[in-house]
């Protein structure tokens, strides 16, 4: 059984691969989180197991969270997994051979997808698609923070097509 990946190697291979995004980590966090559902509603396993909650401004991987707030609403120009820097182009193709030999091949197609898709999407953007009606924050979020988003929850929306990134074959 696939178990997922840490989200902080999901999110250094997004900075890796789309070095051309400057990526916020709110940007980078929901799309982590967003390619997390299409794997699990596409596939029916984990991109990743850490644990995700509803928090004010959405779903929140509070590991990722942590790792990233010190960039706060700034681009991230270090890899958070590897402490590599982005602009190292060198480093960076090898490290996607890295990647290539640690994500599956549909998981990375997944995650290229989310991130052609909604990479560039501003904040207010990301926000209102993240608490749409019946999504998986909005199924859990009480106004109290921490409330825990089940994968259980996570893959019943994302297996509707329209919640689906589309995905080239």
């Amino acid at each position: 059984m696939n178990i997922g990946h840490d989200s902080l190697l999901i999110s250094d291979y997004i900075l890796c691969k789309h070095h051309e995004m400057p990526f916020t980590p709110f940007q980078l966090i929901k799309l982590v989180f967003m390619s997390h559902g299409n794997t699990l509603g596409m596939h029916g396993n984990p991109l990743i197991y850490n644990r995700i909650e509803a928090w004010r401004y959405g779903p929140v991987i509070p590991v990722l969270y942590h790792a990233l707030k010190k960039w706060k609403d700034n681009g991230i120009n270090v890899l958070c997994y590897c402490s590599t820097e982005r602009n190292n182009r060198d480093l960076c193709d090898q490290r996607l051979e890295f990647f290539d030999s640690i994500i599956q091949s549909d998981e990375r197609k997944i995650i290229d997808s989310v991130v052609k898709e909604y990479g560039d999407l501003s904040f207010e953007q990301l926000n209102r698609l993240c608490h749409a009606k019946g999504s998986p924050w909005d199924q859990v979020y009480t106004g109290e923070m921490y409330q825990k988003i089940s994968d259980d929850i996570i893959t019943r929306y994302y297996k509707k097509e329209e919640n689906q990134c589309p995905i080239p074959r």
